[in-house]
């Protein structure tokens, strides 16, 4: 039996280690950066593929984030974590006031109803889509403020009917998220 002094063990493990660790960088740097999504897809200037956004009731109605920014063909998903909601997109023919893309189609939810429920839809037009939780619990969740904001791509602010002032029948606090809304998103699109 061949004795080992504690020197050379230690200097094959560290042999060892440093041939891995040389093989994860060289295996790591084949990949691009475009692989993988930054740690940031999805807020804006940044527009991400796919996205989760979730639903909550406690201790407010709310959407999380509130605004998102995908790219044209993206798929965004809502998942309830508590409480019963929907997902309604604001449009003339569904639920107004109009404040998706002009000529989309409206688009929205069935009723979300317990921890888990899930509802996605895929934005195929660029634009900006504000949309509404409809649901009435102890409130109206519209009434509470539970709206959010979908940007895809990147389009003129001056041609989304979104990007215009709030409407005054809308409740106060959609009125106050959507002023928000706007003072956030419209320097990012117009800088791109």
């Amino acid at each position: 039996m061949t004795h080992l002094s504690r020197r050379t063990v230690l200097r094959s493990t560290a042999c060892t280690a440093g041939l891995a660790v040389a093989g994860c960088l060289t295996e790591g740097s084949d990949q691009s950066d475009d692989e993988q999504p930054p740690e940031n897809a999805g807020e804006l200037g940044t527009p991400a593929e796919a996205i989760t956004i979730t639903a909550n009731s406690r201790p407010y109605p709310e959407f999380d984030p509130q605004i998102v920014h995908v790219v044209p063909g993206a798929t965004v998903e809502w998942l309830v974590e508590t409480g019963r909601h929907d997902v309604t997109g604001y449009h003339e023919r569904s639920h107004g006031p109009h404040r998706s893309p002009d000529g989309v189609e409206p688009w929205g939810s069935d009723r979300l109803t317990g921890v888990g429920s899930e509802h996605e839809h895929t934005f195929d037009t660029e634009g900006v889509y504000d949309y509404v939780d409809t649901q009435q619990v102890c409130t109206s969740h519209e009434v509470a403020g539970n709206v959010g904001r979908i940007v895809v791509g990147w389009p003129d602010p001056a041609d989304e009917p979104a990007m215009a002032d709030p409407q005054p029948e809308l409740p106060l606090q959609v009125v106050n998220a959507i002023e928000q809304f706007n003072e956030e998103t419209r320097p990012v699109l117009e800088e791109a």
